[in-house]
């Protein structure tokens, strides 16, 4: 078993190994998307002053939306400029937060912060996408997941703890962010070609994945508005299984990508069932399965929300299209000051118990991404989205997959860059797992090509690859 272990880790993908984070040059770039997460949500936010209705931090989605929204109109050479400004305002109204007395003056203020926050949101994911690979997004992506989990589990669980983390800790925090933004935009940086060097040629294809992967991120923000209007979060759910449960969403992923080699999306799917379940569980009023519930609820949750920002990213990224990161901020914005306002507003109509609206809503949105699974799966598989290499790199395969072009020339075969890959490693003996590990891609990814192939060379197994094509390699 031991050595089964060892031989897997030996094997992993190589854009998502440990190995490939630039530690010395980028550490700062990595950690600028996960402090600026992290100072949105310190919970110093939660003043609880009321106005046109709405609670404060109902009322702080509207001017995050908009500072994201701000993002998506700026000029590429402005981003990092833009992200330093935004960073150094927020920090100097953090005091003023905690300072005043009068709630208009505190609620004036906690507006504004967020306003510069929701733009040090939209820069942030900006540098995360052209700047960073694979590993180095996933790797602050479970940094931020780690904050949740304390934040469930040590933070709510000691309020001591949180009400530091509320009030002085958040403005030490909020500082160490602003470091870390000069640190990641400065001059000597080679971050500042991030503009020119890092952005590739659009890629027809990529692009309309990524339109998927966006739209996916807003079926998850859905989901998520859900729980924010219901009771369960002071009723039902329980603090402490949800936030281990957000700690093992970061295990969860880990051991399928890299043990498994599932692809992203299938543990989107995996993501939408844990959900499911979770509210589901919830429903019940035993106290184990109020435990159980949350917990499983956390997983999904936890899940999803890595998965979905892994997707985006690197769908983004693959597109070559600043279009698509523009579209990315639309997205923000529509997310928070235009579905947060319908859920709270269609919560606060429905009479007596959210339970059974809330299991709906979500029942409805993961039975439509199911019903769609064929579709996103064409999207997302048709394109590499990893940042491994192609077979042409590899020296001992260069013949190969040269008489392969020539075979699909000659024959009029219309295969892709990635069939004629898998084309030439299968009639090399590779078996798909193996060619998963070669193409640094998964498993699926492999298997979908693989049955695109076979549908274009009209064969149904390898036997008849053999027997048709045999002689070409």
């Amino acid at each position: 078993m031991s050595t089964t272990i060892i031989a897997n880790f030996l094997k992993l993908r190589d854009e998502l190994t440990l190995r490939n984070i630039r530690w010395r040059k980028l550490w700062f770039v990595v950690l600028v998307l996960p402090l600026t997460v992290i100072v949105s949500v310190l919970r110093h936010i939660d003043l609880g002053i009321q106005a046109m209705g709405m609670e404060s931090y109902e009322l702080m989605l509207f001017p995050y939306g908009f500072g994201c929204l701000l993002v998506a109109l700026l000029p590429k050479r402005s981003i990092t400029i833009t992200l330093r400004i935004a960073a150094v305002c927020s920090l100097v109204l953090v005091p003023f937060q905690l300072l005043l007395t009068d709630d208009t003056a505190r609620l004036a203020t906690f507006l504004a912060f967020y306003f510069f926050i929701g733009v040090c949101t939209g820069t942030a994911h900006y540098i995360s996408i052209f700047k960073l690979n694979n590993i180095e997004r996933l790797f602050g992506l479970s940094l931020i997941m780690i904050y949740y989990g304390l934040l469930y589990t040590v933070f709510r669980s000691f309020p001591a703890i949180q009400l530091a983390v509320e009030t002085w800790v958040s403005l030490f925090v909020v500082a160490v962010h602003v470091a870390v933004v000069f640190l990641a935009t400065r001059k000597k940086n080679s971050l500042q070609h991030i503009n020119d060097a890092d952005e590739t040629c659009p890629n027809p294809a990529a692009i309309s994945g990524a339109v998927f992967v966006i739209g996916l991120s807003v079926v998850y923000y859905m989901l998520m508005s859900t729980i924010n209007y219901i009771e369960w979060m002071e009723s039902s759910i329980i603090s402490l299984p949800f936030g281990f449960g957000q700690f093992a969403s970061i295990l969860f992923i880990l051991f399928f990508q890299l043990f498994f080699n599932r692809s992203a999306l299938h543990i989107w799917l995996m993501c939408l069932a844990f959900m499911l379940l979770g509210l589901g569980i919830l429903n019940y009023d035993a106290a184990f399965l109020h435990k159980l519930g949350s917990f499983v609820y956390g997983l999904g949750e936890g899940i999803g929300y890595i998965i979905i920002l892994y997707l985006c990213t690197g769908a983004i990224k693959k597109s070559g299209s600043i279009k698509m990161f523009r579209l990315h901020c639309v997205v923000f914005f529509i997310n928070y000051c235009i579905i947060s306002g319908l859920y709270s507003r269609i919560f606060n109509l429905h009479e007596g118990t959210n339970h059974s609206l809330a299991f709906g809503i979500v029942l409805v949105l993961c039975a439509g991404c199911f019903i769609l699974m064929p579709v996103l799966q064409k999207k997302l598989f048709e394109v590499d989205w990893t940042d491994g290499i192609h077979l042409q790199e590899i020296a001992e395969y260069a013949q190969p997959l040269a008489e392969t072009e020539t075979v699909n020339a000659r024959d009029d075969l219309g295969l892709t860059e990635r069939e004629q890959e898998i084309f030439t490693l299968l009639l090399k003996g590779v078996s798909p797992k193996d060619i998963g590990y070669t193409l640094k891609v998964s498993y699926h990814t492999v298997d979908f090509h693989k049955r695109n192939l076979y549908r274009k060379l009209s064969i149904n197994s390898l036997h008849e690859l053999f027997a048709k094509y045999g002689s070409v390699i």
